[in-house]
């Protein structure tokens, strides 16, 4: 018998072929430079991403180290293949790939309608997908102006039909912010009905919220902080009335803040005696660093609500006052327990005419005056000395409000975004959200106030999907479907975790499921590719799907059904053995050893090729014969492949009738 292994040396002459494309680095460089970048950052490196392959002809070699390294083909177009893969395991593949393939990243590309990334990663998708899009929900968007909101309606980003009211008398305009949030909300839950209010205080947002109730609207964004109105421990007008909203059965959901580094909180001290707050030890004074001509405003106020006779001052000094320092801006209202609007709040804005450090003092009217907590909030650069503890804002220090922490697109926590507890000591933010996502009207639609109407529109796909739901439900649902992130368990920057929704109903949030659209309760992943078995159609991960399977007699469950040691697929793709015996061509060598261990050709039988010993030639003839007699006579030991193969009848002994039957297909 002659044989020369012919697919063995073209599987190496396709090895060949990979290793020389690494060199040549035939893929595109704006590929390796973004896989570059997602390298610096291990959390971005496991993230999937899709690239186009382009091939004149996928083999099955090529499919096969696709799979082989967590990649899903997804749709293709001509010679165009669209793959889903981790950037690790993408970076590994191309210096596996052969020569005549390209890949890259997708054509760069915008569209006119824009959907917030949020969408899919919070698992509204998934809602969509099944048909939930939030209709029969009516959705009120409280915010500070609307600005091009006609124009998000006509590229797609805003329902064509929609009811919006300005409360200030001033117009529905003044800024796009309420735009970009209300784009947000419509993203998630597009079936949606959507109510706007332009409003610019508390009673104008007061008169919005019962106008929304009265319409049956169920869900209240408001993407707002508010300042000085209570002492951010949930009391006060503005809690007063997400309270009537709860009450009449409305979620309202709020932007936590984007305060952190811009907030101070503490009790009043005085150790020198001077009146002035020591905002650390020995230190009189906080600082600010204030640009040329960019307004500031700072809001001071303290635990004496709702009117009080402790009277604190707020100053602005260009200069440490201790040194010369010049007053720029002050804030005295006199707080004496008489008058209607003894607030306990100062507040001050000042436009500086230079850039510099300037300096922050508060004072007490008197030594007598209580010593009460305090806290400072700055509504522009971040202050010298700061707490970010308790920096909620109103109204998201209420009991009544789903309040929302900011996280960027791979769930980091946010440097600015507000940090429980409230100032009486209950947790919030209770969840977190996606921010810095992309609206028609910016390219990075930064701060709580993007995270929050993410949750807008996920309770409204709630609410669609069991209009029955009390408010203490819907925030308790989308709370226990939350994807813990940050620290384990509950925590006071992004609460119990970034909203997740649970599409299918199974129990598992949508970072969770292995198949999000299937009710998958058991998530069984026989081959532990990420996929749910319900909805792989190759649940073995053998490179043959289920269907293919079925017709073939293999097991789809078993990825080798005759446990040869090679998969499936590779017998069929590649090697055109056959799956469902061990041993094709009878030679008593499995395909697995042929292929893995012998390098022999698992398509014909190598029995008698025994010589030279140690390194067969792939031709029997009498030099094999003599090889066998010293192998009878046991003056050679034979390894454990030739023991196979000089085992000429199969009898498991090697002794004269494999000698005869040896001589006999020989022709002697």
């Amino acid at each position: 018998m002659i044989h020369k292994n012919y697919k063995i040396l073209s599987y190496l002459l396709i090895i060949f072929a990979t290793s020389t494309a690494v060199a040549a680095s035939p893929h595109s460089d704006r590929l390796r430079y973004h896989l570059e970048k997602l390298s610096k950052h291990p959390a971005l490196a496991q993230q999937p991403i899709t690239v186009i392959l382009d091939t004149k002809i996928l083999d099955a070699t090529t499919r096969n180290l696709v799979t082989r390294h967590d990649g899903k083909f997804r749709y293709h177009s001509g010679n165009r293949y669209e793959i889903r893969i981790p950037a690790n395991r993408l970076k590994q593949l191309l210096q596996r790939l052969p020569a005549n393939t390209y890949v890259r990243l997708p054509y760069p590309h915008k569209t006119i309608a824009v959907t917030s990334q949020g969408v899919e990663l919070m698992g509204a998708a998934d809602v969509q997908a099944l048909g939930n899009t939030g209709a029969g929900v009516k959705i009120g968007i409280i915010d500070l102006g609307f600005t091009s909101y006609i124009t998000s309606q006509s590229t797609g980003d805003l329902p064509a039909n929609l009811t919006i009211t300005d409360y200030t008398g001033n117009g529905t305009g003044g800024t796009t912010h309420g735009t970009n949030v209300a784009e947000i909300v419509y993203d998630m839950a597009p079936g949606a009905e959507f109510y706007l209010a332009k409003i610019s205080s508390i009673l104008q947002l007061e008169q919005a919220m019962n106008d929304m109730q009265a319409a049956g609207v169920m869900i209240i964004n408001h993407s707002v902080a508010w300042f000085g109105a209570a002492f951010y421990d949930g009391t006060g007008d503005i809690c007063a009335i997400t309270d009537t909203a709860e009450t009449n059965g409305m979620q309202w959901v709020n932007a936590a803040g984007n305060s952190r580094p811009d907030h101070f909180l503490g009790v009043f001290s005085d150790a020198d005696g001077d009146l002035r707050h020591e905002f650390a030890t020995g230190q009189n004074y906080n600082t600010i660093d204030l640009t040329e001509a960019k307004t500031t405003t700072l809001v001071l106020n303290w635990d004496a609500y709702p009117t009080t006779a402790i009277d604190y001052n707020l100053y602005l000094y260009d200069g440490d006052p201790d040194a010369g320092g010049i007053l720029v801006a002050s804030s005295e209202d006199r707080q004496d327990g008489v008058g209607v609007g003894d607030y306990p709040y100062e507040v001050l804005s000042y436009t500086p005419t230079v850039t510099a450090t300037y300096y922050i003092v508060v004072t007490k009217n008197s030594s007598s005056t209580s010593d009460i907590p305090l806290t400072l909030f700055s509504l522009g650069p971040s202050l010298g000395t700061k707490i970010f503890a308790s920096s909620i804002v109103q109204p998201a220090d209420c009991n009544s409000v789903l309040t929302v922490g900011a996280v960027d697109l791979v769930d980091g926590v946010e440097w600015f975004s507000s940090e429980g507890p409230t100032t009486d000591g209950r947790i919030k933010p209770e969840v977190s959200a996606t921010n810095r996502v992309i609206t028609s009207l910016s390219s990075s639609f930064a701060g709580t106030s993007a995270a929050a109407p993410h949750v807008a529109g996920a309770a409204a796909l709630l609410l669609s999907a069991d209009p029955t739901l009390t408010t203490v439900q819907l925030r308790d649902s989308l709370i226990s479907s939350s994807h813990d992130i940050n620290t384990t368990g509950f925590d006071y920057r992004t609460g119990y975790g970034r909203i997740s929704l649970d599409a299918d109903g199974d129990g598992f949030n949508h970072d969770d499921d292995n198949c999000p659209l299937i009710s998958n309760i058991s998530q069984s992943d026989i081959d532990g590719d990420g996929l749910g078995d319900v909805c792989d159609d190759d649940i073995d991960g053998d490179g043959l799907t289920n269907t293919e399977e079925d017709l073939l007699g293999t097991d789809p469950l078993l990825a080798d059904t005759d446990s040869d040691g090679l998969i499936d697929g590779e017998e069929v793709n590649i090697y055109a053995t056959n799956p469902l015996i061990s041993d094709t061509d009878g030679d008593g060598l499995t395909d697995g050893e042929e292929i893995n261990i012998y390098n022999t050709n698992p398509l014909v039988s190598d029995k008698g090729d025994l010589a030279p010993l140690g390194s067969a030639d792939g031709i029997v003839n009498t030099a094999d014969l003599l090889v066998l007699y010293r192998f009878i006579e046991t003056f050679d030991t034979p390894d454990a492949r030739d023991t196979v193969l000089a085992d000429m009848n199969s009898d498991g002994l090697l002794d004269v009738r494999d000698a005869l039957l040896l001589r006999q297909n020989l022709g002697y």
